[in-house]
């Protein structure tokens, strides 16, 4: 699909916050920033599902925002225990395309790990009932999030994207296997990220998203400010270089994965 304005390819913004207050204050604008850049979908994503009307609320609203809902792993340890029937509830959501984020963070979040693990499988069962993929945040605790992950799709498998990827080539090769996504986000521009571009450039076009995590981490030149969708077509530019592809194959090709493993965005 080609966008006639800027004559480059549509591209999806596979991951951010848009319930944020720096994005929500001027949403008008950063949905039509968003536009501009030929960024024809969103998926915003809840923190904690217990409190996700606002973000249910932006998807009922603007036809381009699909959302998904977890318990993030930085949650406080009480608030990553749920009952499965509940997320489950909120997945009949027509707009509702994805579980989590969740995953393992054992840089901020050292003190729960227990709880994490067991919230992160309880967002897979969550997944396999609901047929939707998992949303995976991981932060220094590769070995232990390849090994739940690796246990549990050996139990009964799943679909899974490996958010804002910024771990090591033993996890990238690791979630290739079990035939998951890898999305690409910002720190691919960063100057000190040369081996994040190198691991990048190993893994198949085929399996690889693009994402802001807005209003967090904004790619080069925005490093710093606040990061909104519209950036997104910095990550493809700069994928497109890792990849040795052109960039309109680039972006043409991660819109593709995005509705691959997002099924019910279609």
């Amino acid at each position: 699909m080609q966008d006639t304005k800027n004559n480059k390819s549509v591209v999806i913004d596979s991951h951010c916050h848009l319930d944020f207050n720096t994005l929500t204050d001027d949403l008008p604008g950063v949905l039509s920033r968003a536009k501009s850049e030929g960024v024809s979908k969103m998926l915003t994503i809840g923190t904690n599902f217990r409190e996700i009307t606002q973000t249910i609320s932006l998807s009922e609203r603007f036809e381009e925002i699909f959302f998904a809902a977890g318990i993030h792993p930085n949650q406080p340890f009480e608030n990553l225990k749920f009952k499965n029937e509940d997320l489950l509830e909120i997945c009949k959501h027509q707009k509702m395309i994805g579980i989590g984020e969740t995953g393992l963070d054992f840089h901020y979040s050292l003190h729960s790990k227990k709880e994490q693990i067991y919230s992160l499988i309880q967002h897979i069962e969550v997944a396999r009932e609901a047929n939707l993929p998992v949303i995976i945040h991981a932060r220094n605790a590769d070995k232990e999030i390849g090994k739940v992950l690796y246990e549990q799709y050996q139990r009964s498998s799943f679909s899974c994207v490996m958010h804002c990827f910024s771990s090591s080539s033993y996890l990238a090769e690791e979630a290739i296997e079990l035939g998951f996504y890898l999305s690409m986000s910002g720190i691919v521009t960063f100057k000190n990220s040369q081996n994040l571009r190198d691991i990048f450039s190993k893994v198949p076009l085929d399996k690889i998203l693009v994402e802001t995590d807005s209003p967090y981490l904004a790619p080069a030149p925005h490093r710093g400010k606040s990061n909104e969708p519209a950036f997104v077509s910095f990550v493809a530019k700069k994928g497109a270089e890792i990849l040795r592809v052109d960039e309109n194959v680039f972006r043409s090709q991660t819109t593709e994965n995005f509705y691959s493993l997002f099924k019910k965005a279609i």
